[in-house]
Parts: C-alpha cells; sequence; structure tokens
C-alpha cells in the first residue's frame, strides 16, 4: 500500500521551508493537530517573514476547534488564531491569505458578513475579476479557493459566493483537486448531496491517489444513512494509505452507526494509534468514542489521560458530559467532574452546554432537595441565558419547573415558547395543570375552556376542567362539576375503550353526587356503569361495589349490601373492614329474621 502523497499550492513560500510546510498540511489533514501546530511553531522561528506559516497556523486552529466544539473554547482556539494572522498580516502585508484567514474568524465569532466583508475585500483585491491568462497562477486559484471555504464559518453561509469563488478558481487552475473537494464541501453544507458527489468524483480524478474524497464520499453515504454504499469507499481509502488516520475514524463511525460498537471500537483505537498515540492522540480516540456515543470507553480514556495530564481542564467537561449520557448513568461522579471544570475554568471558557449538563446533572440528582434544585435550575437558565437559541433546553426547563412542583415558573417557560412560535399543544394543558395546582381555579377554568374551545375533541381538558369544578365544591352539593362531566361523557360517545380512565372518573363522579341527592335509582345506574365499563379492574370493581353497598345500606336492604361487601373480599381477602362489616351485617340480618 502506497503512502498519501499530497501536494499543497503555497503562497510565496520560500522553497527551502516547502517540505516542511507540506508535512504541516498533512498533519492537520490527518486531524493531528497539535503536532502540526508544533511544526509551524519551528516553522515560524526559522522564517518569520513567511506569511504563509501565519495563515495555515491559524487555519490549523480553527479546524482543531471546529473538530470538537464539544472540548474546545471558542475563545482560546480564536484567539490565538486572530494573533497568528494579525503577526502575518505585519510580517508580509502582501499575503492576502491572512486576510482570508481573519474573515473566516470573524465569522466564526459572529456570523457577521458585514463585519467579516472587508477583510474578504481586500484578498479578492489581489486577484481582479478579469486577468489575463498568462496572469493565471496556482497561487491565485489557492486564494480564492480559501476565499470560498471562508464562507463556511460561522452560522450564515453564503453559498452563492463561495461557488462564484470556486468557478473562478477552476478557470485559473483547473486540475486542482483542492478546488473540488472545497466545491463538495460548500455543497454537503447545504444538503446538496448530487452536487456534493459530482464535485469529489472530480476531486478523485484529479488525484486517484489521495484518500480524502473516497472519505467525502462514503461520509455522504453514511449521512443517508447507506452504510453498505459508504462501507467500499472507506475501504478503498484504506487501500491508497493504510497510515492516513481519518479513514479509521469513519471506519469506526459506519460500524457504530451499525451497532457493531465492537468493531468500532477497534477502528477508533487504529485511529489512535496512527495518530501518534500521544495524549494528543487518546484524546482524539476518547472524542470518537464520546461522539460514537460510547460514553463508557470515551470515561475510561479520559481518566487515563487525566492522571498522568490534569492540565487539560476541558477533559472534565467531556467527562462529565459522558457520565450523564452513559447508561446507566454516572450522575455523582459527573457532578465532581463538572464542579473540578469550573474551579479551573476562567470565565470566557464556558460555555452554555457546561452550564446545561450540569444543570441536568444536579437536577436529577435533587430528589426533593430544593437547594440542589434551586441550583440545578439556575444553571440551565445560565445555559438558555447564553443561548436563547436552545429550543431544546427551553422545552426541558419548562416541564422539569412543572414536575418539579414549580408552577409560576413553569408557566413563564411555557409562555416564552409561545412566545417564540415553538409552543405545542400539549403546553396549553401543562399551563393550565399548573394555574389547578396553584389553586388559581378561575385561571384554570379559562385556560382549560380555551382549549376545549380550539379542540372540542380534547378529552383530557374535558377532564381537567371537570376536576376544576369539583375541586372547588367538595362535598358534591353544588355539582358544579356535573356539567363538565357531562360534555366529556357526550364527547366521547361510543369510544368508551378508549377513554375508560376519564369515564370511570365521571361515573364515580356522577354516583357519589346523586347518592347526596338521595336519587338512589340513578346513583346505582352510574356505580354500574364502572362495572361494565371494565370487568378486570379490581381498583375500580371495589369502588364500585362500596358506592352500591353505601346506597344498600341506605335503604336499610342489608342483605344486597352484604352481597356487595363479600364481592369486596372477594377481590381483596385481606381487607378487615369488610370482614368485620360482613359480620355486622349479617348479626342485623338474623335479628331482623328473628
Amino acid at each position: 500500500m502506497k503512502p498519501l502523497i499530497l501536494l499543497f499550492c503555497c503562497l510565496f513560500t520560500v522553497s527551502a521551508w516547502g517540505q516542511d510546510l507540506n508535512s504541516a498540511l498533512k498533519l492537520i489533514n490527518s486531524e493531528q493537530y497539535e503536532e502540526a501546530e508544533k511544526v509551524f511553531d519551528d516553522l515560524i522561528k526559522q522564517a518569520p517573514a513567511n506569511g504563509d506559516f501565519y495563515y495555515y497556523y491559524g487555519e490549523a486552529l480553527l479546524k482543531d476547534y471546529l473538530s470538537d466544539t464539544f472540548s474546545n473554547s471558542l475563545n482560546d482556539f480564536a484567539g490565538k488564531a486572530e494573533q497568528l494572522f494579525q503577526e502575518g498580516l505585519k510580517q508580509a502585508p502582501g499575503n492576502v491569505l491572512n486576510q482570508v484567514g481573519m474573515g473566516a474568524l470573524t465569522l466564526l465569532r459572529t456570523s457577521d458578513t458585514l463585519k467579516a466583508l472587508p477583510y474578504f475585500q481586500q484578498a479578492e483585491a489581489a486577484i481582479p475579476l478579469k486577468i489575463k491568462k498568462k496572469e493565471y497562477t496556482p497561487e491565485k486559484a489557492v486564494i480564492l479557493t480559501k476565499l470560498a471555504a471562508a464562507q463556511l464559518y460561522g452560522k450564515v453561509n453564503n453559498i452563492k459566493k463561495a461557488i462564484a469563488y470556486l468557478e473562478r478558481a477552476k478557470v485559473i487552475n483547473p486540475n486542482d483537486p483542492n478546488i473540488y473537494l472545497t466545491l463538495g464541501d460548500v455543497y454537503i453544507k447545504f444538503n446538496d448531496a448530487s452536487n456534493a458527489l459530482v464535485n469529489y468524483n472530480q476531486a478523485l480524478m484529479k488525484d486517484p491517489k489521495s484518500p480524502l474524497p473516497k472519505i467525502k464520499i462514503g461520509n455522504i453515504y453514511m449521512r443517508v444513512p447507506n452504510l453498505s454504499a459508504a462501507r467500499p469507499y472507506f475501504e478503498e481509502a484504506k487501500e491508497i494509505d493504510s497510515t492516513f488516520a481519518p479513514v479509521f475514524r469513519s471506519l469506526g463511525e459506519l460500524w457504530s452507526m451499525g451497532g457493531r460498537h465492537d468493531l468500532a471500537k477497534q477502528y477508533f483505537f487504529r485511529y489512535m494509534q496512527l495518530s501518534g498515540n500521544t495524549i494528543p492522540a487518546k484524546l482524539r480516540y476518547a472524542n470518537s468514542l464520546f461522539r460514537a456515543k460510547d460514553y463508557a470507553g470515551a470515561i475510561e480514556v479520559y481518566d487515563e489521560i487525566i492522571k498522568v495530564d490534569n492540565s487539560r481542564n476541558y477533559l472534565n467537561r467531556v467527562a462529565g458530559y459522558s457520565c450523564f449520557e452513559k447508561k446507566p448513568q454516572d450522575l455523582e461522579k459527573g457532578k465532581a467532574y463538572m464542579e473540578t471544570f469550573f474551579a479551573n475554568a476562567k470565565p470566557e471558557n464556558i460555555i452554555a452546554r457546561d452550564y446545561s449538563y450540569y444543570g441536568r446533572i444536579l437536577y436529577k440528582l435533587a430528589m426533593g432537595d430544593s437547594a440542589m434544585l434551586d441550583k440545578a435550575f439556575e444553571n440551565l437558565k445560565k445555559a438558555y441565558a447564553m443561548d436563547e437559541s436552545d429550543n431544546t433546553l427551553l422545552a426541558e426547563m419548562a416541564t422539569n419547573y412543572y414536575y418539579s412542583k414549580r408552577y409560576k415558573e413553569a408557566i413563564e417557560m411555557f409562555e416564552l415558547k409561545a412566545a417564540k412560535g415553538i409552543s405545542k399543544k400539549s403546553d396549553d394543558i401543562y399551563i393550565a395543570r399548573s394555574y389547578y395546582n396553584m389553586k388559581d381555579f378561575a385561571k384554570a377554568e379559562e385556560s382549560f375552556a380555551k382549549i376545549i374551545e380550539a379542540d372540542p375533541k380534547n378529552i383530557d381538558a374535558h377532564l381537567w376542567l371537570a376536576r376544576n369544578a369539583s375541586i372547588q365544591d367538595p362535598e358534591n352539593t353544588l355539582g358544579l362539576a356535573a356539567p363538565k362531566f357531562e360534555a366529556m361523557i357526550n364527547e366521547i360517545g361510543t369510544e368508551t375503550d378508549k377513554y375508560k380512565n376519564a369515564l370511570q372518573e365521571a361515573y364515580s363522579y356522577f354516583g357519589y353526587f346523586n347518592i347526596t341527592k338521595k336519587d338512589f335509582g340513578a346513583a346505582k345506574d352510574w356505580y354500574n356503569k364502572i362495572v361494565a365499563l371494565d370487568a378486570t379492574n379490581k381498583n375500580w370493581l371495589i369502588g364500585a361495589y362500596s358506592g352500591l353497598a353505601m346506597i344498600a345500606s341506605k335503604e336499610k336492604s342489608w342483605v344486597e349490601a352484604r352481597n356487595y361487601y363479600q364481592k369486596i373480599l372477594d377481590l381483596d381477602p385481606s381487607r378487615k373492614d369488610i370482614k368485620q362489616g360482613i359480620e355486622d351485617l349479617t348479626k342485623v340480618i338474623n335479628a331482623a329474621q328473628k
């Protein structure tokens, strides 16, 4: 198997440093970012006026950050990259690649295209739209390719601009495979797999000895997912260069998706070995396990690294995340990791996910501990304040507040969801129930009635509306809930099997309500409806027979009352009170007979 041969076009590079730069760029493609950064440090010391070194070093840092946004701090990586790009502009003002780097960095930090535009315009100025063919140089194609790649940073991507840059680059240097690889990346960013495949295949034609296009094609099929179509491309990439680490990461991800975690772990382990088996390589391995959802395996490697190098505080972060995600969860250990992370982290290096994971861990550990629960919500709210686009977290906080019986806060969260236009139908029920649980019965009635108005078939809302009326009439003397239950029964119609639980509650209400009115005949009918509703539900039958026994006693039908008590005892032989009742009734019956 032949080793990978990668050719990179560099601007204004002194030939003496060309091979070293190619080695650094190969390390970047192999995802050995820390090793590449060491090479760049040496190169800059040897040739501090070479602008290329600053640009590619800064680009390596941005790629390093994007390879693992869970572990990495944007502030740290972006800050160092900015220093490099600015120093590159100072040392080599004519090298516009560092302008491209500043534009990409601005987009990554802010997603503000207007702020990034001046940097891109200065780079564009080096390549006028109308240039003569004799002025075509590989360096100009590289600038355009890097300008296109820069458009993919941040949350606002300019696909048309990126494609325009690359079409110009193709005219200047049609044989550069990097142009087609970048064009494929642009299309895949916007879920255009067809055009991405076309361009990745073009890159493969231009450089058939590179495994990169095959890996990228395989990754497209994994997105579908079509694992059987993806696998041959990864295997072919492995045949091209069996020492190229990323292909083993892709194979690990493929087998992880396929449920073969044993094979996945083998490939991830091989990925680590090929990455040098250094601490950075182990980090990549552990992070690959994390992405593959092998959280227990990831924790094992994180622990191993922390024992020999505890300077990487972010490892406590991802270890804490992993403890939460693994099954079964290890919440106490996760809490300890997160607290170690916070104790050693600079405030500017803390990200929203840190607070959200810590909050989730505390929420699950709280178990009635109000102080811990306060702390859990405090952290969840901090996370949301840092990223108000996290609608999943907002929904989670709303339901967590509800189930923690913090109904006022729950209502606020559900109403915030509504204001953002992301509410669900079930949210209205949660809001109405919150008012009910807060004993704000007027607001509860208004809320349940509003749900029913919008959806008359919402049986749950009907049931809660009736309960809301019933709780205000605890002795059932006013019959406030009667019309609400009647409306619910009418809506249910013949769907009795589907809504058994709601009907049982309604029938029980009417049974007791009619007892209070001394309409024993109607009361019997309602209790008998419960018996007919589900002859297998022991609790319901006991409740119905108890009601019927009460009616029989009120009518002084002692034998009938005893018969119902006997039915209850048959269902639950442990009821001492029923046994005593039967004995007492038997005495009454015997006395009456005498």
